[in-house]
């Protein structure tokens, strides 16, 4: 993908479900397709339990101004998706399979949140993926995809709208409490619970 046409910075793009897979799948392998958001109590449901203002008290409370995260690992030094997770489990939101978790038992790597996501949107009726930019809004959960298999791997929660330029989240490593992310040339996925 060029990074700049004429000097100018290209918009974001949202990727296809199909390439959304080919990525994970070539990131975590077989395990792509096993991976689930379930309710912590492992119910087997049609509509994923969400409770939005218990996520974003969360979100609200442990951004980088509040700091860290209620967890006995403390912050990790790329925490994003440790961040997006514990949050998540406010919520009684778990990934059902991942690799490698917290103290806490929340997943922490963000190719394995999400494929839990893009699973959870063909299992679940209230998850969804978001394919206009245009549509987002708070309480969105936005991958960067296009810095999967780098060392700035990412994830963040929507603290509004964002454009195709960027907007403003929350997020641990790249630290921003409702604060402005740009966007600019990156290729995203987002999903919503509703």
């Amino acid at each position: 993908m060029e990074t700049k046409d004429k000097g100018r910075l290209k918009a974001a793009t949202v990727l296809t479900d199909s390439e959304f897979s080919r990525r994970l799948s070539a990131e975590i392998g077989p395990l792509a397709p096993n991976l689930l958001l379930i309710p912590r109590d492992g119910a087997d449901v049609t509509k994923l339990p969400f409770d939005w203002p218990s996520a974003r008290k969360y979100y609200a409370e442990y951004c980088p101004r509040g700091g860290g995260n209620d967890c006995p690992d403390h912050e990790f030094p790329l925490d994003c998706t440790h961040f997006v997770a514990h949050g998540l489990s406010k919520s009684k939101i778990l990934v059902n399979l991942p690799s490698t978790t917290c103290a806490n038992g929340v997943c922490i790597r963000v190719t394995e949140l999400a494929a839990a996501f893009k699973n959870a949107a063909g299992k679940y009726s209230n998850v969804k993926p978001i394919t206009d930019l245009s549509k987002t809004k708070e309480g969105d959960f936005c991958f960067v995809v296009s810095w999967f298999g780098l060392s700035k791997d990412h994830v963040m929660v929507l603290a509004g709208p964002v454009s195709a330029s960027g907007g403003k989240v929350w997020g641990h490593t790249n630290h921003r409490c409702g604060e402005p992310v740009d966007l600019s040339d990156q290729s995203l996925v987002v999903y919503r619970i509703e």
